[in-house]
């Protein structure tokens, strides 16, 4: 018999995705853009139609004034440019539709969503729920490590279990940590060991498991057999005192405090609440009747 399921979902990958992909002719009903509130609203209606699920939540990346991260490492997440302030109003709107249709959402200014996922995740598997992870971020496939969970790029329909992990990765979940302190990851400034991307940083897990275990085996990677072993045995050796930061930097929290103990019931519409926003928002009576239809039958 199958666990009951939650649905935990990495909301910003899907407003920004929004943000490009849907018109910018889509405004509220006072001329502001309102294209990646309309596409991050679809991409949930489809999402609930098809899974219905009784537990979800969306865990958002807000401002970070006390990033842990960035006080560890100032430069994480440097290279980023900050996002339009037309784009941070729907944001904020994104949060406000899912609070209006039941749907708990969440966000922090010292934790990222990933963290806020991996929390959740820790406490619901506790609580003998399987784990659905929304995203197309490799890093939260690192969460997925109980037999029945799953990590879910929703728009490309690529649904992976553990198995499907490691053969799409080349590590296991809990070494997806160690293959980015080793590789590095652009996409949040975290520098890696030069010349050691995915699959050398697999390669090395393979044997050494670890990055803790592969700092006390540096002298045996030349014995290894793939090319530029010796290389790259010098450059771990150059580079070692990198890696113990960046498996800081790379590793989900599961472990952070919310104010109050999460309940991610899938509550319903508040419907005062949703129609002033969908009216709000300019979006149509059948907008709002396609919502009402499909809640009502949850």
């Amino acid at each position: 018999m199958s666990l009951p399921r939650v649905y935990l979902i990495d909301s910003s990958i899907y407003i920004f995705r929004a943000w490009y992909i849907y018109d910018a002719s889509i405004i509220d009903r006072d001329g502001n853009p309102a294209n990646a509130v309309f596409g991050f609203a679809d991409f949930l209606y489809q999402l609930i139609r098809q899974k219905q699920p009784s537990h979800v939540a969306c865990a958002f990346d807000a401002s970070q004034t006390s990033s842990y991260r960035k006080e560890l490492y100032p430069q994480y997440k440097a290279n980023r440019e900050p996002a339009p302030d037309e784009l941070k109003v729907q944001f904020a709107l994104c949060r406000e539709f899912c609070r209006a249709i039941g749907l708990a959402e969440f966000g922090s200014d010292r934790f990222e969503a990933d963290d806020i996922i991996g929390t959740l995740a820790e406490h619901y598997r506790n609580q003998g729920f399987a784990i659905t992870v929304v995203s197309a971020d490799k890093d939260l496939a690192q969460l997925i490590t109980g037999d029945e969970d799953q990590w879910w790029d929703f728009a490309r329909g690529n649904l992976l279990d553990r198995t499907g992990v490691k053969q799409h990765f080349g590590v296991h979940p809990h070494q997806i940590a160690d293959m980015l302190a080793l590789s590095g990851d652009k996409v949040d400034n975290i520098p890696g060991i030069p010349g050691v991307g995915y699959t050398t940083a697999a390669r090395l897990l393979q044997k050494f498991e670890t990055v803790e275990t592969l700092l006390e085996n540096i002298e045996h990677i030349a014995a290894m057999k793939f090319r530029g072993a010796a290389r790259v045995q010098a450059l771990l050796h150059s580079h070692a005192h990198m890696l113990p930061l960046n498996k800081q930097l790379t590793t989900v929290v599961t472990d952070m405090t919310f104010s109050q103990q999460p309940d991610i019931t899938l509550k319903g519409l508040d419907n005062p609440v949703f129609e002033e926003l969908m009216e709000r928002l300019a979006h149509g009576s059948a907008l709002q009747q396609r919502w009402l239809n499909l809640l009502g039958q949850l």
